[in-house]
């Protein structure tokens, strides 16, 4: 990425003036202006623009309004910049409203003719989405490669091993390969959910193949049971004509024996009407025998008849009596029951009345115990948490008394580390001091020795002065070795000493930020604890509120059962007027009695009345008697002589009858028989059918088998095919997988970006510093571990980061950072050719400042742009290229002086 023109409005310290900065004829750059002028806010106008993102936004929940111009609702950043030969155009815009802020974002091509060509997708996240995949590179890894913010230059030195791999597989492009990992790691779970299935059906063909591997056997054994079946059945037919041809037999047998019986009924019952018929007449004959010979004459007969009748009225008075007394009866009845009903009614309504109370209140109860039982759950609860804070407040406050001498001691650390520290840094100068000193001496015993000259005169030397100059530079050699000695055994001394402090001060600072943690943490503790407290208490007058409604409710039920019970016992007491009612019921059952009226008597009045009456009609029927008893005399003779002949007919039917004797159980042995054979025929005919089902079921099993044996066959070359394409697949993802050739392109990497920091370093230390970057790091139990560890050494060894003085350390990272940034820069297909380097000179001496502007100066043409911020005045004046940022009333400004 190479910026080429950078237009901002309202952008921190850039006021409401839009500014417009145009790099594109700059190739070494230098913003400068005083501190807080806004030469940083450029760079960061820059990230803003591209990524969203700035120094003093990042991890801010609000974070385009924290680079908000004061006092301003409206900010926009215009950026155009070059990647890969094309001209890209950005413009991020954030605009503060009363109700919600609004951002904005476009992205587009420019074309020849100075227009853009959108390329702004449908959301803010798809277009920065599509910016990010253009540019090549996230924010992150710009920032840690790139881009040497202010006061985190040592941004990637700091980083985890994890994360500065992160880095450099971001720098190398080696997403591409995480992404066909990915698509290698799906296909190989595809193909592994392919072979899972295949085998399962692999599995499941095999178990049925071994369920079917005794069919022939089974189909032989039906195939002779089939037989055995068929030849019972031939024999059973054979047995079944016999048996039809004695039942033949006797079937005709039966329709003789059974036309005998008819006629024989036929006799009986034309013999049983003959000797009615002969019993009728010969009573009636003997009747109006019986009634032409009374003695009783008219006369008395007319008496009896009126005296019967006399009784007959007066039965029949009595009886109209009794059927008005019954109809009083049934209506007193009636109001009895009506008034019954009601009152029945009347008791039902009220109990039931009672009893709704009852069922409401006993629900209110219920309900009242149950949300008691809700509540001391929750007051348990409660219970058991208020006992869980205070044994963590225990615990808590235990900790924080041990930690609460941590600040203490963690400064005492920390000003203890930073003298040895400095005694330690002082100790390395002087040893490098003594080093130069002692090239020096040997370089001039070498001349010495070569050319026996004064090294200050330039005359020379007798052979007496030359031993004594000698002997003065080899005593003075023997000295500073000495004394360099005992410098490096010092400084060995005092690295252990660092290196036991840092330690030390490593626990100390958990020590104490554990201890603020633990202060924070005891605040909300007993904030908790006090909320639960005060939960615990409204639980309990809530309870007791419950426990005194529940009282009440109870009471009112054992009122309510009691009034119920008092409503059960009153109701056997009646009313006046069911009781007079009552009263004129018995009255008048009394009074039925009385009328001593006899149902049969009345009857046997009536029969007499009969009786007399017919007797009166004989006397004048005499005559007429007298023929119909000639007329019954006669028939009764013929009727007898009829009878004689149906008992004749009778004996010779019995005589034939007799003959047939035994049939139905012959015929029911015959039918026993049969149903026998036809039981034993259905038997073995059911017996044929399922062996024939069964047959049939396993020739179609036994074709399934032929079936499944051909596609296990071909199963099994496909799942042996599928396990290959698996493995294969699953090859691969392990190759593309950051411990496969993305771990050998960044271990190709390190040697490079080592080369190029320790070119840089080199330079910038005369040549008593080096880096070496570890890829893997040896495990004390054995093997290795994939690592990115950073070491350096200086001419007492090698020591930590942490170890080396800000100006040293800063000189490390500038070095690493261009190393880095040279890479990227050289990698093929990368889009990023610019570096930028954010202030941080101020830790530097003279000399420090002028090796890093000479390494600048070299490695100025490895990049389209190199673009430098630095108010230090022996810094800028040594660019010819200065963009001068000053702070004025409406907002900074910026200025372009070229210096040649």
């Amino acid at each position: 990425m190479i910026p080429y023109q950078l237009q901002l409005k309202n952008f921190l310290s850039y006021g409401p003036e839009p500014q417009t900065i145009d790099f594109t004829h700059h190739h070494l750059i230098c913003l400068s202006g005083k501190n807080g002028h806004g030469k940083s806010a450029l760079l960061d106008a820059i990230t803003w623009a591209i990524w969203g993102q700035a120094r003093k936004t990042s991890g801010n929940s609000k974070a385009d309004q924290g680079i908000l111009h004061l006092g301003q609702n409206h900010m926009f950043v215009i950026l155009e910049f070059e990647v890969n030969n094309q001209r890209y155009r950005v413009r991020r815009e954030y605009v503060q409203t009363k109700s919600k802020p609004f951002t904005s974002l476009d992205f587009g091509i420019v074309q020849e003719d100075k227009k853009v060509a959108s390329l702004t997708d449908k959301t803010i996240r798809s277009t920065q989405d599509k910016i990010e995949k253009t540019i090549g590179i996230t924010y992150d890894s710009f920032v840690n490669s790139a881009f040497l913010r202010q006061g985190q230059s040592n941004e990637f030195s700091k980083k985890s091993p994890k994360e500065r791999k992160e880095i450099l597989a971001e720098i190398l492009h080696l997403q591409q390969f995480e992404d066909q990992k990915k698509i290698a790691v799906m296909q190989s779970k595809k193909l592994q959910q392919e072979h899972n299935t295949l085998c399962s059906i692999q599995q499941r063909i095999e178990q049925e193949l071994e369920e079917l591997s005794n069919l022939s056997e089974q189909i032989q054994i039906i195939k002779d049971k089939l037989q055995i079946c068929q030849k019972s059945k031939h024999s059973l037919e054979k047995l079944e004509n016999n048996i039809q041809s004695q039942k033949e037999i006797i079937t005709r047998n039966i329709k003789e024996y059974e036309l005998l019986i008819k006629q024989q009924k036929e006799t009986t019952q034309n013999l049983t009407i003959t000797k009615k018929n002969i019993q009728q007449i010969s009573l009636a004959w003997h009747s109006q025998h019986n009634k032409s010979k009374s003695k009783v004459s008219k006369k008395e007969l007319l008496l009896k008849q009126k005296e019967t009748q006399q009784r007959l009225q007066n039965i029949q008075k009595k009886l109209h009596t009794k059927l008005e007394l019954k109809e009083q009866y049934i209506t007193i009845k009636e109001n009895l029951t009506a008034v019954s009903r009601d009152e029945e009614q009347k008791i039902t309504q009220r109990d039931h009345s009672l009893q709704v109370e009852l069922t409401k209140l006993k629900e209110q109860y219920k309900q009242v115990q149950q949300q008691i039982n809700v509540e001391n759950t929750k007051l348990v609860k409660i219970k058991e948490e208020i006992t869980t804070f205070k044994k963590e407040i225990l615990k808590t406050t235990s900790i924080a008394t041990k930690n609460k001498n941590a600040l203490h001691t963690y400064q005492e650390n920390e000003k203890t580390f930073e003298k040895i520290k400095q005694q330690y840094q002082k100790t390395c100068a002087k040893g490098s001091l003594l080093q130069e000193q002692l090239l020096d001496i040997k370089k001039n015993i070498t001349n010495h020795a070569n050319n026996k000259v004064c090294s200050l005169c330039q005359q020379n030397l007798s052979q007496n002065s030359y031993n004594h100059v000698q002997q003065t530079l080899t005593d003075k050699e023997k000295n500073i070795s000495q004394e360099l000695d005992i410098l490096k055994q010092e400084a060995v001394t005092l690295k252990n000493k660092l290196q036991q402090l840092h330690t030390n001060l490593k626990q100390t600072k958990h020590q104490y930020e554990e201890s603020i943690n633990l202060d924070s943490k005891h605040t909300e503790q007993n904030k908790a604890l006090s909320k639960l407290e005060t939960q615990k208490a409204e639980l309990l007058t809530e309870i007791t509120h419950l426990k005194d409604k529940e009282k009440d409710t109870k009471k009112n039920i054992t009122d309510l059962e009691k009034i119920i019970t008092d409503n059960k016992k009153n109701v056997s007491v009646k009313s006046q007027k069911y009781l007079t009612l009552e009263k004129k019921l018995t009255a008048l059952q009394n009074e039925a009695k009385n009328l001593q009226y006899n149902p049969q008597e009345h009857k046997n009045i009536e029969n007499e009345l009969v009786s007399i009456n017919e007797q009166l009609d004989f006397f004048n029927q005499t005559e007429e008697i007298a023929t119909q008893q000639a007329e019954r005399k006669a028939e009764l003779f013929n009727l007898f002589k009829a009878a004689q002949q149906y008992t004749d007919i009778l004996l010779s039917l019995k005589h034939q009858i007799d003959q047939y004797h035994d049939l139905d159980k012959k015929l029911l042995n015959i039918q026993r028989e049969e149903q026998e054979i036809h039981t034993k025929w259905n038997s073995f005919d059911k017996e044929q059918t399922t062996l024939l089902v069964e047959k049939g079921s396993l020739e179609t099993k036994e074709i399934k088998q032929k079936e499944l044996q051909k596609e296990l066959i071909t199963l099994n070359k496909k799942i042996k095919i599928i396990h290959q394409e698996m493995t294969d697949y699953q090859e691969i993802a392990k190759a593309l997988g950051k411990d496969g050739i993305q771990a050998l392109l960044i271990e190709q990497a390190i040697p490079e970006i080592e080369d190029q920091t320790n070119e840089v370093l080199a330079r910038l230390t005369n040549n008593q510093t080096q880096i070496f970057i570890e890829s893997l790091r040896d495990l004390k139990k054995g093997g290795s571990k994939e690592t990115l560890d950073i070491k350096i050494s200086d001419s007492f060894g090698l020591r930590d980061y942490e170890l080396f003085s800000g100006g040293e350390a800063f000189r490390i990272d500038f070095a690493l950072r261009i190393g880095i940034s040279k890479l990227l820069a050289r990698k093929a297909g990368t889009t990023l050719q610019t570096i930028f380097i954010d202030e941080g000179f101020g830790s530097q001496d003279e000399e420090g400042l002028q090796l890093i502007m000479d390494n600048i100066y070299k490695i100025q043409d490895d990049f389209a742009k190199v673009i430098i911020v630095s108010h230090l005045p022996e810094m800028k004046e040594q660019f010819p290229v200065q963009f001068i940022v000053e702070k004025k009333r409406s907002g900074s400004s910026v200025t372009i002086i070229e210096q040649g």
